[in-house]
């Protein structure tokens, strides 16, 4: 199962860093990414990017909008801690997980080429609730 942040890369291109962003071709990347687990029949969905670093993964509480210069969440309602990139990481997971599921514990239904896709998820790879932070395998 691989989940990425439906990223709009042609608005990059117009910004300060335009030639930057288009020379590191991480939009032909994801393109790539998602062909790549179509031929493998690996489980592959985009999540929406907005909040993915003002929401905990532990709890789902928002955290407030954070400056780049801040590189650490912290939750203050259960007290979560990691680093800022791991923490929307794992919000990145868990919202993959709740949209390509229909239910935790059932195979998902479909890869991206529309082909049934093999492998089941369990309770333990959502973040939350006391559980296991590590991804099942």
């Amino acid at each position: 199962m691989i989940f990425v942040e439906d990223i709009n890369f042609v608005s990059w291109q117009r910004g300060m860093l335009s030639k930057s962003s288009a020379d590191a071709g991480v939009g032909q990347f994801v393109n790539i990414l998602q062909w790549v687990c179509c031929q493998t029949d690996t489980y592959f969905a985009k999540v929406d990017k907005n909040g993915t670093s003002q929401t905990c993964p532990n709890c789902g509480a928002h955290t407030g909008k954070k400056t780049l210069d801040i590189r650490f969440h912290h939750c203050h309602e259960c007290g979560y801690q990691t680093t800022r990139d791991v923490a929307a990481s794992q919000e990145i997971r868990n919202r993959g997980l709740l949209e390509g599921l229909t239910a935790l514990g059932h195979s998902v239904a479909e890869n991206v080429c529309g082909l049934r896709a093999t492998g089941s998820i369990s309770h333990d790879a959502l973040v939350g609730g006391g559980r296991s932070r590590k991804l099942a395998s």
